[in-house]
């Protein structure tokens, strides 16, 4: 190749057979892997006569009879099932827990990753993943974005040569025969024997570039490429040929003469392709070629058990194959002793006769003159059956397959059973964390797709509704590996249970002591149960502090409602400007922080004003005359003291107003003293204004009239 230009058809064709033929030997193994788990031991079929050799008594040399015990295939099971519970999804975490940009944007996306899991029902593809990353010993994805899926939104508008849109009678624009569809992101399995790698690669990593090999049918393939000529003679000029594909069905190879052979050549990012590079071509041309959308890379590949000096991957078959072998092979030789030599014989010597003797009601006698027969047992094939039991029990040992003691005392204690549910699958992690990487790779490519190609109306269904305003916040997520982490978890019922059982303690403990926000926020993690609904009012505040931080941070100028609560709001705003990053904020950020905390102030202060009014308001005196504990002296005798009379409604209105004024001496001292003193300030000239013949207070700026 020439430095800095793209590869020529030649030089892609040499590198397809440079990476089918370093690999041909491992992809045989592949293949039989999956034969030996679907119980194809033997791939050699013979007809229906030949299923009755079980019955023949005599079995000739070339007569073998074969029995399949199959325990690949329960093992194999065994593995997925535990790796499943180990680590079948990922959730989207903040790298920075305290940065509450990182946590919105961890929020954001993991509401997308959810959203996708279950329109794509990736519960049960992950399924099917895991299966291939332990029968084959590798999985391999090929992510994309595809146009032609997703919800179908009509037809698009006709035009004419000029690419002006046609109008029908009603000045509407006149429909074309052409559908549109919303798009999706798609989940493309690829057979690990299909994906190829650079033959210099030391491990899959390292491999500057895929080769991803297909068929496909040659009609779809010309409808892709449209009306090009030059292209319809790449796809045309091999059309009689023959391809041997592997067909798991029928366990063998069929030819194919309506399919072409597809290569996908796919470059990683590099000196050459800074934004990596994809070539789609058949045999004979490049069909299509140009840098990856986005600089995205599409495959995202795993292995199973590495092998030293190979960047292949071996599955655990590998290790299962010679006790599968004589397992079969024991189980074939008790069979054919028991066709052979199963029944007993009567063994007499020549000259002996033998009859049968008379009937008596259930007993079978005979007659014999001589010397008496010999009964020669048949032979049920016992010499193997402790040699084959051994190869089990080894073969079990070597997949590591502990089976659970089923009659094991059952624990009543929660954690107790959390603990030993997870020493269970502590022992798979060596392969569960290798599969959850993939997971993490998947959902990482998933949502860099996302980002680039989702529009608002397709974000709003996964993030709701009253996160509208935050849709730039995902837009302009910064690369996933800086911003964001992705945390491999397990939705299982144990792991489910055991964040319950931890909020639970929380909440127990320390729930007196928190405030309605934070509990708000406990009950919103908890896993069991859908009380988003049910505690929304608890975190009302939290939700509009957080959104109006977020509109701030991006250059936003809020405005202020005079119906927030404007302590809580003004401790979230004052604590922002405390963070060690605020300084490198931009100045006009800053300066728009400072404007809507003096918002906040203003608000606390009206409200502090509204109450220094209702305390100097008029005293009612109506109401019961009642005597209370207080002496004043007598107006006809001076010199002596009686009880004060006092109107019930004027001893009713001073119990409201002292409750009042200690609520707002309670909350002026619970505030920030920074704030509370800048806001005695403000008071304190307003009174003067007041004595000075100010008759009303001043406008609160920036509040809505």
């Amino acid at each position: 190749m020439t430095e800095g230009k793209p590869h020529k058809i030649a030089d892609l064709n040499r590198l397809y057979s440079e990476a089918d033929q370093c690999d041909q030997e491992h992809f045989s193994e592949q293949r039989s892997n999956v034969l030996l788990i679907a119980g194809e031991h033997y791939t050699k079929r013979n007809s229906k006569y030949w299923n009755r050799v079980r019955d023949s008594k005599d079995l000739s040399s070339e007569q073998k009879l074969r029995l399949t015990k199959n325990h690949i295939n329960r093992i194999a099971k065994f593995y997925v099932n535990q790796i499943m519970s180990h680590a079948p999804s990922v959730v989207v975490a903040p790298k920075n827990e305290k940065e509450l940009q990182d946590q919105k944007t961890a929020e954001l996306n993991n509401a997308v990753w959810q959203d996708l899991r279950k329109k794509q029902g990736l519960r049960l593809k992950t399924q099917a993943w895991c299966k291939d990353f332990i029968d084959l010993g590798e999985v391999a994805l090929k992510l994309f974005w595809n146009p032609n899926k997703g919800r179908f939104l009509g037809y698009q508008a006709e035009t004419d040569e000029m690419g002006n849109v046609l109008t029908d009678e009603n000045g509407q624009p006149a429909p074309s025969e052409t559908p549109v569809f919303e798009g999706e992101i798609e989940f493309e399995r690829i057979w690990a024997f299909n994906l190829l790698r650079d033959p210099n690669a030391k491990t899959m990593d390292e491999s500057a570039f895929y080769i991803y090999r297909k068929m496909i049918d040659i009609d779809k393939l010309k409808s892709l490429v449209g009306g090009d000529e030059e292209k319809l003679k790449m796809i045309t000029e091999d059309k009689d040929d023959t391809y041997m594909v592997f067909d798991g069905n029928q366990s063998n190879y069929q030819k194919t003469d309506k399919q072409c052979l597809l290569r996908e050549y796919y470059f990683k990012p590099c000196h050459d392709y800074p934004q990596g590079y994809y070539y789609i071509t058949t045999h004979s041309g490049i069909l299509f070629e140009g840098e990856l959308p986005f600089g995205i890379f599409p495959i995202v590949y795993a292995g199973f058990d590495e092998v030293q000096t190979s960047p292949r991957h071996k599955s655990i078959v590998k290790q299962l194959r010679p006790y599968q072998a004589e397992i079969n092979r024991s189980a074939s030789k008790i069979a054919e002793h028991q066709v052979t030599l199963g029944d007993d014989k009567l063994l007499v010597q020549s000259g002996t006769k033998v009859t049968n003797g008379g009937h008596l009601p259930g007993v079978r006698t005979l007659q014999y003159s001589g010397a008496a027969p010999t009964v020669l047992q048949g032979r049920a094939g016992d010499q193997y059956v402790s040699y084959m039991n051994s190869q089990i029990v080894e073969m079990y040992q070597v997949a590591n397959m502990k089976e659970l003691d089923e009659n094991a005392e059952m624990k009543l204690d929660a954690f107790g059973a959390l603990w030993s549910n997870i020493r269970q699958k502590k022992k798979f992690s060596i392969y569960g964390e290798k599969f959850e990487w993939f997971l993490i790779q998947v959902c990482e490519v998933a949502l860099k797709i996302a980002k680039e190609y989702y529009t608002p109306e397709m974000l709003i269904p996964a993030i709701g509704k009253n996160e509208y305003i935050n849709i730039p916040e995902f837009k302009n997520t910064e690369p996933l590996c800086y911003k964001v982490k992705l945390e491999a978890t397990s939705d299982d019922i144990e792991t489910m249970m055991g964040k319950q059982l931890a909020i639970n303690h929380t909440l127990q403990y320390v729930g007196n002591q928190l405030s309605k926000e934070d509990i708000g926020k406990l009950i919103r993690s908890m896993p069991l149960g859908n009380l988003e609904e049910s505690f929304s009012d608890f975190t009302i505040d939290y939700d509009a502090a957080t959104n109006m931080l977020l509109g701030l941070d991006r250059g936003d100028a809020p405005t202020p409602n005079k119906y927030d609560e404007a302590k809580y709001m003004l401790k979230r705003l004052v604590a922002r400007t405390r963070q060690a990053d605020f300084n490198q904020l931009p100045p006009e950020v800053q300066q728009n922080y400072d404007n809507t905390i003096g918002i906040y102030e203003q608000i606390i202060e009206q409200q502090q004003r509204e109450l220094l009014a209702a305390q100097s308001q008029y005293i009612p005196s109506g109401g019961a005359r009642i005597k209370v504990d207080y002496y004043i002296p007598d107006a006809k005798n001076p010199d002596r003291p009686v009880r004060a009379t006092l109107p019930a409604e004027s001893i009713d209105w001073l119990i409201k107003r002292l409750a009042d004024q200690g609520s707002a001496q309670e909350m002026m001292t619970s505030m920030n003293q920074g704030a509370v003193s800048e806001m005695a300030g403000h008071m304190n000239q307003q009174q003067e204004q007041s004595l000075q013949g100010s008759n009303s207070a001043p406008p609160l700026m920036g509040l809505a009239q």
